[in-house]
């Protein structure tokens, strides 16, 4: 029960995070620390998971200021926490992929040079991503 209860609470605070992204180009700071307050349902938090997922959105925001947002970052923290260092890692790819796919599909129908400094919200991707390694991982795939 507190598995259902847990995959419900983080699966609607990333909605939330993701329309708010969109609508707003920000992700609201409460959102992170509910779902860490989240992680800690059942088996609890994953400090590990919560640094190693944050870190590849964090690097590249210090190499190149403004490139991933903060609240990006602070989101993946608390996902990290949520899923662990496994599931993290599959939201990271899954999500990130999904970025890479969209990014295309623009290029595709846009062209290179009409995209040059499209930002593009992370948040909703990063949402799909979270709720997808939620349950992969709780399906006991990862």
């Amino acid at each position: 029960m507190t598995l259902i209860l847990k995959g419900c609470l983080f699966s609607t605070l990333l909605v939330y995070a993701a329309v708010t992204d969109i609508k707003r180009r920000e992700v609201d700071d409460w959102v992170s620390v509910s779902i860490l307050i989240v992680s800690l349902i059942g088996t609890g938090g994953s400090f590990w998971g919560a640094i190693l997922t944050a870190l590849p959105f964090l690097i590249p925001a210090l190499v190149k200021g403004g490139s991933i947002g903060g609240g990006d970052i602070k989101l993946m923290f608390a996902c990290g926490a949520v899923l662990g260092v496994w599931g993290g890692l599959a939201q990271t790819v899954i999500s990130l992929s999904l970025v890479a796919f969209f990014s295309l599909s623009i290029i595709i129908t846009k062209g290179c040079k009409a995209c040059k400094g499209t930002a593009i919200p992370l948040a909703p991707f990063l949402c799909v991503g979270g709720i997808l390694s939620f349950i992969i991982s709780n399906m006991g795939g990862i």
